[in-house]
This record gives C-alpha cells, structure tokens and sequence, in this order.
C-alpha cells in the first residue's frame, strides 16, 4: 500500500473532480454536487450492484481487484455473488426510503476509492501475499474522522470526503445558504440560522451531516462542532473536589 499524505489525497480527489466536472459540464444540477453514481459508472467504467450483504446490517460495501466470490443473503438465505474486479457491490437497505442518502453516497464512493487508489498505483496493489482479496465496507470503517487503525481505510475514508466534498464547490455551497466565512460555532440551539445554513449545504451536497461537519473542521472552516450535544456549550463539570 502506497504512503500518501493528506495533500497528496487532496490532490488525487482534486484530479477527479476535475475529471467529473469535464464529464458532466459546468452548469445542470450535476455540476454543483456530485454524483457517486455518475462518477463511478460513466467516469470510472465500474458496475454498482445491490445485494443484502449481512443479516445484521453491519456490512456496507464490498469491491475486489480480482474475481472472487463473496456471500450475499436473499430472504436471509446465503448464496454467492461473484466479484469481477470491476463491480462496486452495495447494501441493498442503503437505498430504502427511510434511509440516510448521505450514508449511500459515502459508501458508493468509499467503495469507489479504493479502485481509484488500484487504478493510481497498480503495482503497489498487485496480488500477491499481502494483497487483501476483497475490500470490506463495515459502518465502523466508513466512521470519518474518527480514530483509524486501517491506514488503509484512512486514506480510502480522507478521498471520499475529499471527492464527495471539495473545497471549491464547498465554500461555493456555503456562500450560496448565506455562509461567506468559516462558521463559528455549529450548535442546533444556541446558533439556529447558521445551522439551518449548515444543514443546507449537506443536503445539496449529499451528504450527511456529520460528513459534513468533519470536512469543515478538517479544513478550517468549522471552530467549534456541537453536532453531537449542543448542550455541550453550557454544561458545567464539576471540579473533583466538589463531588464530596
């Protein structure tokens, strides 16, 4: 596996963003948000496919170099798909209703990352004994910005959010909701307007809003994330010597 350092990340994702936004033009609804499926079938030649990939729900995404078979379920049955190297095989429940699109679209293109990374350096992902036969999307690999002992999926997770969400077409979502600086303080209660701003920007990009939040912060955009406990603002811990 290749060392790469986050700005070399951001410009791989910086090359295909520029690659989607030759492909789809520079006005339409597709120029100002990507589009996973857009990117990863026209861009990338790959195929999506749908399957229930875990009873439990706990696996997101799969891909492969290499033909392999990998078990999927129909009615909680085990069979078989077989993985050609160029398929992007996706958790059919990620496309219900009720389900986060956000969530979709970052497993689509986590998926789609580690064939890009393949496609980049070739050598470096040739099989061999260390070679992974099947790449693995679980809900805990695809937690960006949390603590990451997968470089592997460090780097995969730093694209996504890099391909999903680049700086230019960022800061131009956020000047669109009215958010010409960095935001301050994202707190749901105590700063609503820039919120409501927030939550706009992550809807027009496909994203979910803890995606979002991340990159922002990760760029020097975001000062203090609430997103979790807005009340975090005003909670007071008491000093040890007070608890007695």
């Amino acid at each position: 596996m290749p060392y790469l350092s986050k700005r070399e990340i951001e410009a791989i994702a910086t090359r295909v963003i520029n690659a989607y936004q030759r492909m789809v033009g520079t006005t339409g609804p597709m120029s100002q948000r990507v589009c996973p499926e857009l990117l990863i079938q026209d861009l990338l030649g790959l195929d999506i496919t749908y399957r229930t990939l875990s009873i439990d729900g706990s696996i997101l995404g799969m891909t492969a170099f290499d033909q392999v078979g990998v078990r999927v379920y129909e009615n909680k049955n085990p069979t078989h798909f077989f993985l050609d190297g160029k398929t992007v095989l996706i958790e059919s429940a990620l496309t219900e209703p009720d389900a986060n699109p956000g969530r979709l679209h970052f497993t689509l293109v986590h998926e789609a990352s580690h064939q890009i990374l393949k496609m980049l350096f070739p050598k470096e992902y040739a099989s061999g004994i260390n070679h992974r036969h099947v790449y693995c999307c679980t809900d805990s690999s695809i937690r960006y910005g949390g603590r990451q002992v997968d470089w592997e999926e460090w780097r995969v997770n730093m694209l996504t959010a890099a391909i999903l969400m680049p700086l230019d077409l960022l800061v131009k979502q956020m000047k669109a909701v009215g958010l010409y600086s960095k935001i301050r303080m994202l707190n749901r209660v105590f700063a609503p307007k820039e919120y409501q701003a927030f939550a706009t920007v992550a809807e027009n990009l496909g994203v979910s809003k803890a995606a979002l939040s991340i990159r922002l912060k990760q760029l020097g955009l975001l000062t203090r994330n609430d997103l979790k406990d807005p009340y975090a603002l005003v909670r007071i811990e008491p000093d040890e010597e007070e608890l007695f």
